[in-house]
């Protein structure tokens, strides 16, 4: 193919396929567990603690842990997040050497563990690796990585983006395929947010968060569309990225000696919902197309960065229920998985009877407080 051919070509997405984390649980032993955890971190910090302070730090728990009506269950690679017997944990031991569980190095080297089980999984021999391999997380930084622990040849990180993740690596690969048009291109996610809860951060936010996030992995692959037009999957349109002016500290992402921190604003869904439309109209106008015709008939692909952030955009930009389903769906049996969350969403539109030609518009959020979003169509039969 000439190059100047396939700089005009669009990019699809296509051949999706999922690890199941090893363990699942369902929401509501998974949110007594968060609440347990909190009690006895607490009880080895101070042993003299009152029952009225513990009583008061599962009152706090209760009313902000995120419900079974919003998740039903979520998988981890961790199985501490199902026991409570403490002294047996690998990563959520609570001991005089560690108040907040174990520290960054033993949560790295079981990070590095699970994801080199997950790439033997997706690529069992030298046959199916493709010749460019994009790896996507934000939740555990081991070089040598998985992939190049079992030879992939060419490899780009993409870590540390959080859950809009997906995105930037689509634009990576978006270049990749359009110079080397020949070579095949696959993106992986491997998210592992259940080693990264600190039970002795007794905040409403800090609850919210351990009781949302959960293990996700997942790969696609990423090339130039072909004439024949016989391949299921999501072309890409456009993808656009703006950070939300005012907003650094409304959500971070850093790491601290026990694990990965997380900050996570109350006015993250007001601040999204005060700047969504003019984002989504600036994705219409760089496609030329009608905002009001997506507006009634696209599927929509939305983050679920908290509880209230598929409901904010629904009723902001006001769709109907059927249009944010599928959002909701993998939020209700997965959690939010960081950046693997919305590549299980497209991979669940595409299983659906949407025609070939209909519309999918896509937004995430992330530190910054970043919105990045997409329009694709969806291809094949």
């Amino acid at each position: 193919m000439e190059e100047g051919a396939a700089l005009k070509k669009a990019v699809l997405l296509s051949d999706f396929q999922k690890v199941l984390p090893s363990f699942e649980g369902t929401q509501s032993r998974l949110n007594e567990w968060v609440i347990q955890s909190h009690l006895a971190a607490e009880k080895n910090l101070n042993p003299s603690l009152s029952e009225e302070d513990l009583q008061r730090i599962s009152k706090i728990a209760q009313r902000y842990i995120v419900k079974e009506n919003l998740i039903s269950k979520r998988r981890y690679e961790c199985s501490d997040v199902f026991d409570l017997n403490w002294e047996n944990h690998r990563i959520y031991l609570f001991d005089q050497a560690h108040h907040s569980g174990a520290n960054i190095q033993t949560r790295n080297d079981f990070y590095s563990e699970k994801v080199l089980e997950v790439f033997n999984k997706l690529y069992p021999s030298e046959n199916n690796k493709p010749h460019h391999l994009i790896h996507v997380t934000c939740t555990g930084y081991v070089s040598p990585s998985a992939p190049q622990r079992i030879k992939f040849k060419e490899i780009t990180h993409a870590y540390h983006m959080g859950c809009y993740g997906a995105f930037p690596a689509i634009r990576i690969a978006d270049a990749y395929a359009k110079v080397w048009p020949e070579k095949t291109i696959d993106i992986v996610h491997t998210e592992l947010c259940g080693l990264h809860m600190n039970s002795l951060e007794h905040t409403p936010e800090q609850i919210i968060v351990q009781s949302l996030f959960a293990d996700g992995h997942i790969k696609y692959s990423v090339g130039l569309e072909k004439e024949e037009k016989n391949i299921r999957g999501l072309k890409v349109l456009v993808i656009k990225e703006e950070i939300i002016p005012d907003s650094e500290q409304d959500m971070t992402w850093e790491p601290s000696s026990w694990g990965m921190s997380m900050t996570l604003s109350r006015d993250v869904p007001e601040k999204i919902k005060g700047y969504l439309r003019n984002f989504f109209l600036g994705l219409c106008r760089d496609l030329q197309m009608s905002p009001s015709e997506l507006l009634k008939t696209a599927t929509f692909a939305i983050h679920p960065g908290g509880p209230k952030i598929i409901d904010t955009a629904k009723e902001f930009l006001e769709l109907s229920e059927e249009q944010v389903a599928l959002s909701r769906k993998v939020l209700s049996q997965r959690g939010n998985m960081s950046s693997a969350t919305l590549p299980h969403v497209w991979d669940e539109i595409l299983k659906n009877p949407l025609k070939s030609g209909e519309k999918v518009v896509s937004f995430a959020f992330g530190p910054g407080l970043t919105i990045f979003g997409g329009i694709f169509e969806v291809t094949g039969p």
